[in-house]
């Protein structure tokens, strides 16, 4: 099955992506909404790994949008804006990042709701959760996000971080699960989070103290290891409630470094680096960034 096959009978739904180089799980991804939505439109910005390729072989409509970098403040939000934009013909509209599929038990429920076209519900709060090393974890679980929405009923805020579609509707939760496929291994987990550690770090007006410096990481470990059950995963579970820690401590001590910066002790921000590096790319697998750091910031 492709995008455009005979699709008259599907719900009136477009699912949007934004994507760089995400050819590791976009396929994946694609084929599991090809079932319930009418069209899919990517807005890329720039991949060299074939995910242009296979989104096309499967009937996606790939748009290129150059990518910013961090410099321009919510340059991933205006990709994520682009793509819903480009869902104008449908009632309906669902934004996924390429690394999030969706189960079977989700795919009915979005059938059913999209079909359904409750007057009374403008958008549909999604349950992700993260798979890691061949199985769920507990870790920043439940995880509402609102991806399914009315067209013109929802948008993107532009933002450093967290860019997540929004809206002043009535909203209800679907049953079934967003599978969550960001990280490849405990490196690539540890390598984004730092990234995006930074980043939250130097978004203006943060603040932080020696007490949370000291122990807002440890109890970021506690709340994933211990109070959302981390435990239960066994090794994976105690590997990324690592990363959570870890995680946020780095995020404090970059909310430092911002601070002492403005205040006129020599320092550099994230942003200044990527543009002074000359690179227009974006900085990780996927126009939108891995939420790691919406878990640590719960946390702090």
């Amino acid at each position: 099955m492709t995008a455009s096959s005979s699709n008259d009978d599907r719900p009136d739904l477009t699912v949007a992506y934004t994507t760089f180089n995400s050819i590791r799980t976009i396929e994946r991804s694609v084929r599991s909404v090809l079932p319930v939505c009418r069209r899919v439109v990517v807005v890329d910005s720039g991949s060299t790994d074939g995910t242009v390729e296979i989104c096309r072989e499967l009937g996606c409509e790939v748009v290129h949008k150059p990518w910013h970098g961090y410099v321009e403040s919510g340059s991933i939000g205006l990709q994520m804006q682009a793509a819903i934009d480009l869902a104008n013909d449908t009632g309906w509209v669902m934004l996924l990042d390429s690394d999030e599929c969706l189960t079977e038990t989700l795919a009915e429920s979005i059938r059913i709701a999209v079909l359904a076209n409750d007057p009374t519900v403008d958008a549909y709060l999604l349950n992700r959760r993260h798979w890691y090393k061949g199985g769920w974890i507990s870790a920043d679980f439940p995880d509402w996000k609102l991806r399914l929405f009315r067209r013109g009923r929802a948008w993107i805020r532009p933002r450093l971080v967290h860019e997540v579609p929004e809206t002043d509707g009535p909203t209800r939760r679907l049953d079934g699960l967003l599978r969550h496929e960001s990280w490849t291994d405990l490196q690539d987990a540890l390598t984004r989070s730092m990234r995006y550690a930074r980043v939250a770090g130097w978004m203006p007006g943060r603040r932080t103290s020696l007490p949370k410096v000291v122990f807002n990481g440890p109890w970021a470990f506690i709340r994933t290891w211990i109070l959302q059950g981390g435990f239960r995963d066994g090794w994976r579970g105690f590997e990324i409630s690592c990363v959570f820690g870890v995680s946020t401590l780095m995020k404090h001590l970059f909310i430092r470094e911002a601070m002492r910066s403005r205040a006129g002790v020599p320092g550099e921000s994230p942003c200044e680096t990527h543009e002074s590096e000359g690179s227009s790319r974006p900085p990780a697998e996927g126009a939108s960034p891995p939420r790691v750091d919406e878990a640590v910031d719960s946390a702090s």
